[in-house]
């Protein structure tokens, strides 16, 4: 037992947990956590003007670095400020802590200035919410969250600690992480895998449906040799593209290669993440077969012919196993005609997947910023893009993500998470090329961040895809377009003016020697940021809407 304050305390098991960055905004009831933080040389304190960047800045690096993101703010607006980056890393399965002041203990229930019910609002977007009661349980609780949000599928937890406990002095007991935080692997049931392999190799058009599990558990390799071994396609869910290599031949970007399939294994997701439109087009009698880390995600919505609750990567690997036995003869034979039928889809898809004219137009039109954007940026790159129709649709259709956790994007389908993200990704991994995507719309939402990237020198590329709308809700709209069109500042003269380096480009043939001095800045060290003037045209606001109206010319 040691003593110590309850700030100590906390800081300590920080420390202990080898946490290496505290991204927040000060507040009054944290400030013996931050004077314990300026003495703390091993643990970073990253100050945002805004809590929402805060959080989002804690989920890139919790999702990329597969360590714990911290997040530390005050009581009432400043706790309140977070809740949709909290969704988000919900969503994203991403182990995100919240810790929150809160008013003194002595005048809880009293209706204390800014007392507000903190454990019931996070309650229902986090795996655990609780508000410490004694200075010498920070540890213990503390302890307790951090298994939870590290237990089976990641997700956030919240902690709100009463500002008197901070400085109250208490014996305290500090435990080394592994001996609570126990590494854990679950491992398939043998008959369960093969009930499943069986169930799949019954199937005569099988096809696979995969999710964030599988890039959290480093399971892609595996998909694909089960795919390769079934011959069946591999369709990712909503904004999770880098489930397996984007170039691979049994990869699609399209539900249609699926109807009509018969058997689905539903990998590190839940069929409903397909969303509603996708679901309707599948076969209604298709059987489901699921693997998942959660169990409460198994057969949430939709019944299975077989659940296996299980860590992915083994289970996809016994399972490859288990098909290679079963695949033999006349089955093998099917097998090889379903993977020259796919082969020849995706070589249709790539002969059509670009349009034919438009490259030169001004305003700039949105594949064109893609492609270039893919053809400058290193295979390994990492790169977060928000929600809209822009990632949606013209990212998910034409850009390719050849490794597993380069796509960064909000789960949610929150706006403004790709810019803080994507700072949070470089503090992860800083050897690597972090490029954010953003819409103007999305930026604008959390334009301070430039002075956290400035201040702090993170040196990530800002894409801004500046087409002066909110494409997504515009795209649905008829004309006078009400409350989605929009007025901007030249972005890059802001970049500027908060220290980062800024180009604004309005002609195609500029973009990729643009981005080649954006990302030469950030070798130096400096964030920068490219301002690209898109077309507002709601004709190319999707993939879909451009090719349809192709079609009817």
């Amino acid at each position: 037992m040691v003593l110590m304050s309850g700030a100590e305390a906390l800081v300590a098991c920080l420390k202990g947990e080898g946490v290496q960055y505290v991204f927040g905004v000060s507040g009054s009831s944290t400030l013996p956590i931050l004077d314990v933080l300026t003495k703390t040389p091993e643990i970073k304190y990253i100050s945002t003007r805004h809590e929402q960047i805060a959080v989002y800045m804690a989920d890139g690096y919790a999702r990329t670095s597969g360590r714990l993101g911290v997040v530390l703010v005050t009581r009432a607006a400043g706790a309140a400020n977070v809740v949709i980056g909290t969704i988000t890393a919900l969503s994203s399965d991403s182990p995100v802590l919240v810790i929150a002041g809160q008013a003194p203990s002595q005048v809880r229930g009293r209706g204390d200035y800014q007392e507000f019910d903190l454990v019931s609002i996070f309650k229902p977007i986090t795996k655990f919410s609780y508000e410490v009661e004694r200075a010498s349980k920070i540890p213990e609780v503390f302890q307790r969250a951090i298994r939870i949000a590290r237990h089976a599928k990641p997700g956030p937890v919240f902690l709100s600690i009463p500002s008197d406990l901070l400085t109250e002095k208490a014996e305290v007991s500090l435990t080394r992480p592994e001996q609570y935080s126990i590494p854990f692997r679950a491992r398939p049931d043998p008959a369960l895998v093969q009930n499943v392999a069986k169930i799949l190799v019954g199937a005569k058009k099988p096809a696979i449906i995969a999710g964030n599990g599988v890039v959290i558990s480093g399971a892609s390799r595996e998909l694909v040799e089960v795919a390769e071994v079934l011959g069946a396609p591999v369709f990712p869910i909503r904004y999770r593209l880098d489930v397996i290599p984007t170039d691979h031949p049994l990869y699609v970007r399209e539900v249609e290669p699926l109807i009509g399939s018969d058997v689905l294994l539903v990998v590190g997701t839940s069929p409903q993440d397909l969303g509603t439109e996708a679901w309707d087009i599948l076969s209604k009698n298709a059987r489901i077969v699921q693997i998942e880390l959660d169990c409460s995600q198994v057969a949430s919505f939709f019944p299975v012919e077989t659940g296996i609750v299980a860590d992915p990567k083994m289970a996809l690997a016994e399972l490859a196993a288990a098909l290679k036995r079963l695949i033999v003869g006349r089955r093998a034979k099917l097998v090889k005609e379903r993977l020259d039928r796919l082969r020849s889809v995706h070589k249709e898809f790539l002969a059509g997947r670009w349009p034919k004219e438009g490259w030169d137009d001004i305003p700039i039109r949105p594949w064109k910023l893609v492609r270039d954007l893919r053809e400058t940026l290193d295979r390994e790159a990492i790169v977060s893009h928000d929600s809209g129709s822009f990632s949606s649709s013209w990212i998910r259709r034409c850009f390719d993500f050849y490794e597993p956790n380069t796509c960064i994007q909000c789960l949610a389908g929150c706006m403004g998470f790709a810019f803080p993200g994507a700072l949070g990704v470089k503090l992860a991994r800083p050897e690597r090329q972090v490029v954010s995507i953003v819409g103007d719309g999305s930026f604008m939402m959390v334009l301070s961040g430039l002075n956290t990237a400035a201040h702090y020198g993170i040196p990530i590329t800002v894409v801004v895809n500046n087409n002066s709308s909110y494409m997504q809700i515009k795209r649905r709209q008829k004309p006078p377009f009400l409350g989605s069109e929009l007025t901007n500042p030249d972005f890059a003269g802001v970049a500027r003016l908060f220290g980062a380096y800024g180009e604004r480009v309005e002609k195609p043939e500029e973009i990729k020697s643009a981005l080649k001095r954006c990302l030469e800045q950030n070798r130096r060290g400096v964030p920068a940021l490219i301002d690209v003037v898109t077309t507002g045209d709601v004709r190319y606001s999707t993939a879909e809407t451009y090719f349809a109206g192709v079609q009817k010319e």
